[in-house]
């Protein structure tokens, strides 16, 4: 079974079109690991309405798709478009409180930037949290360097409940494994296309087959998966 991937959306860097063709593709993936896909609906340069707009049809994918769906920051979206949960930074409610409005079953995720980052979103009760930025990343500042993933897995797992631990900033094909190597859980970008991680699977390359069309085969619904367990995708308690 591959790791968690976490999908953040930018449309000035992923277009629309090039997004949902990328989350399209993931329905070549078997269920289980579809199940190990999160979608973050992120873009906020967007309106209220535009944000609302591209929140519904993401709701819908990820629905079909048996994933999870995230919103960054904003609570009421979340809950207008019945999302799985939020993702929140420095500057959102308190975990505790975005808890409180979503429910006890709610996928909280949360920034981190330092190890304590980790430690305190896990003490506080979230579902999991991106640590970033791992690798050089545009306008993100110093790297951490793989060593920090490392660090916050002792820290993580020397008590509590458990908790997923994301990888982000600069993650490629390339430096994924070294991620997951360190300790990381899951991996998350928004530019680089790491969804065929979640079924342990290696990216294609040049030499590779092209995929078949989305158009050569249905893609299936949400009933016509089974229910993912619980090992399946981050804590929703």
């Amino acid at each position: 079974m591959g790791p968690l991937v976490y999908v953040i959306t930018d449309l000035p860097s992923v277009p629309e079109q090039a997004l949902f063709e990328r989350l399209g593709r993931a329905f070549e993936l078997p269920p289980e690991a579809r199940a190990r896909i999160v979608v973050q609906l992120r873009d906020p340069q967007l309106s209220s309405r535009e944000l609302h707009r591209l929140g519904d049809r993401l709701r819908r994918v990820t629905a079909d798709l048996g994933a999870v769906f995230l919103v960054n920051d904003r609570v009421d979206l979340a809950l207008s478009l019945g999302a799985d949960g939020v993702h929140l930074g420095r500057r959102s409610m308190p975990v505790a409180d975005a808890r409180a409005l979503l429910g006890p079953t709610a996928v909280l995720s949360c920034s981190a930037h330092s190890v304590a980052d980790v430690i305190a979103a896990a003490e506080q009760g979230a579902s999991l949290a991106l640590l970033s930025p791992i690798f050089a990343s545009p306008g993100k500042g110093k790297p951490l360097g793989v060593n920090a993933l490392t660090s916050a897995r002792a820290a993580i797992d020397a008590g509590g409940p458990p908790f997923s631990l994301f990888a982000l900033g600069g993650v490629t094909p390339d430096n994924a494994p070294l991620c997951l190597a360190a300790g990381a859980s899951g991996l998350a970008s928004i530019r680089a296309d790491l969804l065929s991680f979640a079924a342990d699977r290696p990216p294609p390359t040049a030499a590779d087959p092209p995929p078949p069309a989305a158009g050569d085969q249905p893609p299936p619904t949400a009933g016509d998966q089974p229910p993912p367990t619980a090992g399946d995708q981050p804590r929703r308690d």
